[in-house]
């Protein structure tokens, strides 16, 4: 689905009714990695406070960032934006481990305008650096260079968006570059690389900075610009486009075969991989290095945490092959496989939830260390999982009584009491778009015969409950499962979508099933679609909330009005602080403003007329229509 498409959706559902067959693709909403990390910083903003007089110098390396830390904004040594989200999820085959990722998102997760028109292209994020003390002589050779990528694995910027580079010197600042925006073919996995010299006296001043910025649809998860490998530095030149490092590209591959996670009652040694593929890239250009390597697997719940398993070694990787796609360890090259055998590390068999760490390290030194580093845990607890528990991309179904269903397969009776499903937020009342939960029995590598249905219609809850927005829903009857085959999923009883996360750096679209005329179709999209079955017994739960709660139910009234609304909700204390937008019937803003709930809203000022009224409050997003009269 197109980003003009999508975003019709979410902005007028409430007066239009889209209709398509089969399972959509569709750009997220918010980015709830940032939502939960924004609320975790609220307790501690000093960490999010770069200083502004601070004034970097270049040293011997210059000024570099790769963005392979794992910390989700930018590094506030080198920064002083929050704006554009670091991460290891977006960027395909990025030239080291990270990219930092420009979208239509603040610094909190949320769009900057929830009313932006699909087909509108505005000022979103920046990243802005610190001053740097650049009093240097034009013949120093002095280059700034860094690599870019347009859509990577999120949605693609269109040609009315664009990545933009601006310098700062002794005046205002100045445009340098700018690309427009442009959809990544599916066969490619290139950057490319700007090289800009220096050469401006303007510019050679002390409290030089640098900043890109991007023209983005302002109301999603969209309009996805990678930028990786940031560098300034003297004593370059215009080739100088060898980068002397050699990282890693991805996050680390699971310990077990077919899945991230899985209940450790459904443990067995079967289960484990005998060797973990990671990719690595060799940035030397046209030139094979030898390096070593180093890998280790501990057990993080033992006390004291022991090593479970050590080994190493060394061997020569390629230069990195650009005319290869890398969207996984699927090509040779570049790609290392652990030499030795590890699943004898591992017992036999486990008594209770585990957790067991993988570490990975390129050891012979190189430009950047912090890239030569992966970790990957393995969590034996009570669910099954594809995804690395990140979503990129969403699927979706607009088909009245459309189903959509993921296949797992067990490995020892054990009983499923919960399923846990990550929905992308939609613009309006998710009150209205209603579903029911199933498990499906195995028919030959396709949903079989529904062997549990909910007796009520259930809804997408977007108040935030788990890692990443997965929400737990209860299977009233838990289900005795026998070792085999079943699929977990849902009825949607409305003909809206019900967009899915879906994690785009594991491929198990051959486990993602839909069925819109009667028969099931494996998906045709790449991903691992979000939904996890929870298993284990009765005391296994105790004293764990249950997270199918009441409907949070938001009304106003009087309806008709004359001069005031009020709000009332179940759900949302009295004094807490709400934001409020009021639509025509064309969807433009007549009013916005933000109020405690127990506060009247004034529309004195509204002409007679039909109008909605949209409330946000956290992650719930309710849309109610009414009516002003004299």
């Amino acid at each position: 689905m197109t980003k003009k498409n999508s975003l019709f959706l979410f902005l007028f559902s409430y007066t239009t009714i889209l209709f398509s067959q089969g399972l959509v693709e569709n750009p997220l909403t918010t980015n709830h990695v940032l939502v939960s990390k924004w609320n975790e910083l609220q307790a501690t903003p000093a960490l999010r406070t770069p200083s502004v007089y601070d004034t970097l110098s270049l040293g011997t390396k210059g000024i570099l960032d790769d963005f392979s830390y794992d910390r989700t904004y930018p590094d506030t040594a080198l920064w002083l934006d929050n704006y554009v989200f670091i991460n290891r999820g977006y960027g395909k085959a990025p030239i080291t481990l990270g990219v930092a990722t420009f979208d239509g998102l603040n610094e909190k997760g949320y769009p900057y305008s929830f009313l932006a028109t699909p087909t509108s292209s505005a000022q979103a994020d920046y990243l802005t650096s610190k001053p740097i003390h650049l009093n240097l002589p034009a013949s120093d050779s002095l280059y700034f260079s860094f690599y870019y990528q347009p859509q990577g694995l999120g949605n693609a910027p269109e040609t009315n968006d664009s990545l933009v580079l601006e310098f700062k010197g002794t005046g205002a600042w100045k445009h340098i570059w700018a690309k427009k925006g442009t959809t990544l073919a599916l066969n490619d996995s290139s950057w490319t690389l700007v090289m800009i010299p220096i050469k401006d006296t303007a510019f050679l001043k002390d409290g030089f900075q640098f900043r890109f910025r991007n023209q983005a649809t302002l109301s999603g998860n969209l309009d996805h610009w990678n930028v990786d490998y940031v560098y300034l530095n003297k004593i370059r030149h215009y080739n100088d486009i060898n980068v002397d490092d050699i990282a890693y590209v991805y996050n680390g591959t699971s310990l077990l075969k077919n899945y991230t996670a899985m209940p450790w009652k459904q443990y067995q040694k079967s289960q484990l991989r005998t060797s973990v593929p990671n990719l690595i890239r060799n940035n030397y250009s046209g030139a094979d290095k030898n390096i070593s390597y180093v890998y280790k697997i501990t057990d993080d719940l033992a006390f004291p945490p022991g090593i479970l398993f050590s080994s190493g070694g060394n061997f020569n990787i390629q230069s990195f092959d650009l005319t290869h796609i890398y969207t996984e360890c699927d090509v040779p090259q570049g790609c290392k496989k652990t030499a030795d055998s590890i699943d004898f590390a591992f017992p036999v068999t486990i008594s209770a939830p585990a957790k067991f760490s993988i570490t990975h390290a390129i050891t012979t030194p190189d430009f950047v260390k912090s890239n030569d580093t992966l970790k990957w845990q393995l969590n034996l607890s009570n669910y099954f999982s594809y995804d690395d528990g990140s979503a990129e991309t969403a699927f979706g179904l607009s088909t009245l009584n459309g189903q959509m269903a993921e296949k797992f397969t067990s490995t020892v009776a054990d009983t499923l009491r919960y399923i846990d499903i990550y929905f992308n937020p939609i613009m309006t009342n998710a009150n209205l778009y209603t579903f029911l939960l199933n498990v499906w029995s195995d028919n030959s590598g396709s949903p079989g015969m529904a062997i549990y249905t909910s007796d009520t219609t259930l809804y997408p809850d977007y108040t935030q409950t788990g890692q990443n927005q997965f929400i737990r829903y209860f299977i009233k009857q838990p289900l005795y499962l026998s070792a085999s085959t079943f699929y977990i999923g849902f009825t949607q009883k409305t003909n809206q979508f019900l967009n899915v996360g879906v994690d785009k750096n594991i491929n198990t679209q051959s486990k993602t099933f839909y069925n819109v005329t009667g028969t099931w179709i494996t998906s045709p999209n790449t991903g691992s679609l979000m939904m996890h079955p929870v298993f284990g017994s009765a005391a296994d739960f105790v004293g764990v909330n249950n997270f199918q709660k009441e409907k949070n139910v938001i009304t106003i009234y009087p309806n008709p009005a004359n001069d005031k609304l009020f709000i009332k909700s179940n759900a949302i204390n009295q004094d807490q602080k709400i934001s409020y937008f009021i639509l025509d019937v064309f969807g433009r803003t007549i009013l916005e403003n933000k109020s405690d709930i127990s506060e009247s809203i004034d529309i004195s000022a509204l002409s007679d007329g039909i109008y909605f009224i949209r409330i946000v409050e956290g992650l719930n997003i309710s849309t109610n229509k009414f009516i002003k009269v004299k």
